[in-house]
């Protein structure tokens, strides 16, 4: 937008502002030099002004003689090159402006793409690490839980990580709670439904088809004109001149015997097949209620062992992808269910819960017995942990009970202690068992007599 002596020292100032170190010198020399040409050419127009005014004033000046167009000319050209000349010093100020400022601005880049950088591999680490803890979490609940961890939903807390590396540990370390826990795997077992589906495939067959322009092998005798396939009997007409005559007739009429040869070819053919195959319904696994006491009898390695247990099974159950219901009891209740999108996040924030409290556990038996009533926990088997110090069961939760495992639903109980305190004979359980925590054994209970699994 044109150039002047003040516009080229205002872009110099702007260029000291964004590099400091910027030697300037040459700009200034080249716009002194400016000055100084056509400041002489100004004086000299000025000087040729005055006399050209004396002359006139004196009355010694013809105007179309002396101040001819060449002189004008001149005067625009000088103009027109005093332009050009400014002109170029800014353009040259503004060029080393921008590669200034372009400079700065790479370093500017890069200083924050450094930052970025570290900030991502610092990140990068910590999600590396957050994954080897989750192997490591892996290993220890062992393979038959699989990939639990959805990352797309949230990552754990390090604390979180801590506290079920601690549970898992437990199962890895203690041979027992990792029998129990294979057992109950085992015993709680999945209900596995097949359907029989009719399918179509294409089937190709080979046989083999009779080619009579194939001569192969020998298949007869028939009458023909085929010299090359004729009885000996009729080549010996040839050996008599009389009977020639008849070898001619017997040619042009067809009448000739000869053997009848014939071939096989190979032919195949597509044709659809259908069949009857067994396909396994994946849906129909069957769900599993999990209810865990955490009163305050349960306190310290009986509840830590319940939910080593609690934790094995529910992680067992979502990588299956079954049903889950877990139900959380002391006089109160807490409950999850475990169908997605809840996760191993859920699952731990669940476990993580203790009442400490006195201990009612028909509430937590009903709220199963009527969650075995939705469409996702039909046919489900109920596993009930507890040390069982409490009130047994009444009357209205035997029949609750009844009613349900004949809509085939499974109840088992799993006793932390030495002893259970109810009677087994009249126990609404199909299944019992008794971990005794402080000798590390595991007794199935069946009456009031049991037998010894597993123990030191």
């Amino acid at each position: 937008n044109g150039a002047d002596e003040k516009s080229i020292l205002d872009d110099l100032n702007h260029y000291k502002k964004i590099d400091s170190n910027a030697d300037i010198t040459f700009f200034l020399s080249k716009l002194e030099d400016f000055k100084n040409k056509y400041d002489k050419k100004t004086e000299i127009k000025k000087t040729q002004i005055k006399k050209i005014k004396y002359k006139i004033e004196k009355e010694e000046f013809d105007i179309n003689k002396d101040y001819d167009n060449d002189n004008i000319e001149d005067s625009e050209n000088i103009k027109i090159q005093k332009d050009t000349d400014i002109k170029a010093i800014r353009k040259s100020v503004l060029y080393n402006w921008k590669n200034a400022l372009d400079n700065k601005y790479i370093k500017w880049s890069s200083k924050y793409i450094d930052k970025f950088r570290e900030e991502f591999f610092l990140k990068m680490k910590e999600f590396l690490d957050y994954l080897k803890d989750i192997m490591e979490l892996e290993n220890a609940l062992g393979e038959e839980t699989g990939s639990l961890f959805d990352l797309s939903l949230g990552n754990l807390l390090k604390r979180d990580i801590e506290y079920i590396k601690q549970l898992a540990l437990l199962i890895k370390n203690n041979e027992n709670i990792k029998k129990l826990c294979d057992m109950l795997g085992r015993f709680v077992k999945e209900e596995e439904s097949y359907r029989i589906e009719k399918v179509l495939r294409k089937e190709t067959f080979y046989t083999n088809v009779r080619d009579i322009n194939s001569e192969e092998e020998i298949v007869g005798i028939t009458y023909s004109r085929d010299i090359h396939n004729i009885l000996p009997q009729e080549k010996l007409l040839l050996a008599e001149r009389v009977l020639e005559t008849l070898f001619g007739i017997k040619y042009f009429e067809n009448r000739l015997l000869t053997f009848k040869k014939e071939g096989y070819t190979d032919y195949s053919y597509d044709e659809m097949v259908e069949d009857e195959i067994q396909v396994l319904e994946d849906d129909k696994k069957g769900p599993i209620i999990i209810c865990v006491d955490t009163s305050g009898s349960m306190s310290g390695v009986p509840e830590t062992v319940a939910k080593a247990i609690t934790l094995y099974l529910a992680a067992r159950a979502m990588k299956q992808k079954r049903n889950c219901y877990l139900i959380n009891f002391s006089t109160k209740i807490e409950t999850i269910d475990l169908t997605y999108p809840n996760t191993m996040d859920n699952l731990i924030e669940f476990l993580r819960l203790s009442f400490n409290g006195g201990t009612d556990a028909i509430p937590a038996l009903r709220h199963a017995v009527k969650t075995m009533n939705n469409e996702n926990y039909k046919k489900s088997d109920l596993l009930f942990i507890s040390d069982f110090v409490f009130n047994g069961f009444t009357d209205e939760d035997h029949k609750l009970a009844m009613r349900q495992k004949k809509n085939e639903n499974k109840f088992y109980s799993l006793i932390i202690g030495s002893t259970p305190m109810f009677n087994i004979e009249n126990s609404i359980f199909d299944y019992n068992w008794c971990y005794d925590s402080s000798i590390g054994s595991v007794k199935e209970i069946t009456g009031y007599m049991y037998s010894t699994i597993f123990g030191n």
